[in-house]
């Protein structure tokens, strides 16, 4: 009966590992990477009328609708209630009408997020850091 038990347990636990690992953004090995704390940085530019209005925490995932046409690139995610950055997205030519496909790359971003695009130094910093996703 404990054979049976132990058997079942290590085929649930491999079941549960094999399913939840992902093939989207490899993070590039490096041996001075450090997480960094999202709730020190401000954000000055946000985009008027651009916010996050579904999110895929499966396949990590979030749509955004826009005013304004939004360009490939590094966005961040910028909390209503703290004004503080909550995320880190990466947009794709992917867009239909004023809703853009964006995958996320760092933190949680929420419901009705605002929108700003990286600058310059931490686009440099996030494509040192992510690759393009290598399909298997």
């Amino acid at each position: 009966m404990n054979l049976i038990l132990l058997n079942f347990f290590l085929i649930t636990v491999f079941l549960l590992t094999s399913c939840s690992s992902s093939n989207s953004i490899r993070l590039k090995g490096s041996s001075d990477s450090k997480k960094d704390d999202f709730s020190n940085v401000e954000i000055v530019k946000e985009i008027e009328g651009a916010s996050i209005v579904h999110i895929d925490q499966k396949q990590r995932i979030v749509t955004i609708r826009s005013n304004k046409v939004l360009n490939k690139g590094y966005y961040i995610t910028i909390s209503s209630l703290s004004e503080k950055e909550s995320s880190v997205l990466k947009l794709y030519d992917a867009s239909y009408e004023s809703l853009f496909i964006a995958d996320i790359l760092e933190g949680s971003p929420k419901i009705n997020d605002s929108i700003a695009q990286a600058t310059k130094e931490r686009s440099k910093e996030l494509d040192q850091n992510y690759t393009e996703a290598d399909i298997d």
